[in-house]
């Protein structure tokens, strides 16, 4: 594929993807008025539909990997690398009932908060401190217990495919508190679809899904085999392009 078809295609995906998220969430409206279930149908047909969109236009595939790994029983937490704004669609249409904390700003995006409220998503005012945290800590013990299963990304920030970040010691105290095992997940997608940019590269993204690690370890060993379960798959991940070493 040229550079020409790179651009002109990743430009197509662009102007078809937002318009395409405002028309599903807002005529989704009516079925996220109802009961949980109902909404969250919503925010998955719009992930499944996303990876259509991204093999149609930009010849973007995704592999998954380990799904039997998936504890039987919801109720779980799951970490996973975060390189690109993929991870915010794709787990939808991969794990089930998925929640995450979101930044309180993202509720002024069209039609969106009613669908966070809904699936169980958590708004926190990341200025506010401690009381932003119980607040978060609640909420997500109150969704753990009903089954819904806990998305967190432990770099606390988009990084680009080949960078490694220590990873937050707040994913530590949630799962010291919460006391649910965690899946760990790797995954190459900043390589085609890159941090900020506009260009999406035709490839396959790998995404590895690990068995869980068990509740109850101490926090800094608990840290330690988070990072070195996801960080060690994540360099065995093929190339997205098929290249060889």
């Amino acid at each position: 594929m040229t550079k020409a078809s790179v651009w002109a295609r990743s430009l197509m995906f662009t102007l078809t993807f937002y318009p395409w998220t405002l028309i599903v969430l807002g005529c989704g409206t009516p079925l996220a008025l109802g009961t949980r279930a109902m909404a969250y149908k919503v925010p998955l047909f719009w992930s499944i539909t996303t990876r259509w969109l991204l093999r149609r236009i930009c010849g973007i595939r995704i592999r998954i990997e380990g799904i039997e790994n998936l504890p039987k029983e919801n109720g779980y937490m799951f970490a996973s690398k975060h390189q690109s704004a993929l991870e915010t669609t794709l787990f939808h249409s991969v794990i089930p009932n998925v929640f995450y904390v979101l930044k309180r700003e993202l509720l002024w995006v069209p039609f969106t908060a009613v669908y966070f409220y809904k699936t169980g998503c958590i708004p926190i005012d990341r200025s506010a401190g401690t009381t932003a945290m119980r607040k978060m800590l609640d909420g997500v013990q109150k969704n753990l217990k009903k089954g819904l299963n806990f998305g967190i990304f432990p770099e606390g920030t988009r990084t680009p495919p080949g960078q490694k970040k220590p990873y937050a010691p707040g994913v530590a105290f949630v799962y010291d508190k919460c006391r649910v095992p965690v899946v760990p997940i790797a995954l190459n997608s900043g390589y085609c679809w890159p941090k900020n940019s506009l260009i999406k590269y035709p490839g396959v993204v790998s995404v590895r899904i690990m068995k869980p690690i068990p509740a109850g370890l101490d926090k800094r060993v608990f840290l330690d085999t988070l990072y070195d379960t996801i960080e060690t798959a994540q360099d065995a991940l093929p190339d997205p392009f098929g290249k060889k070493a």
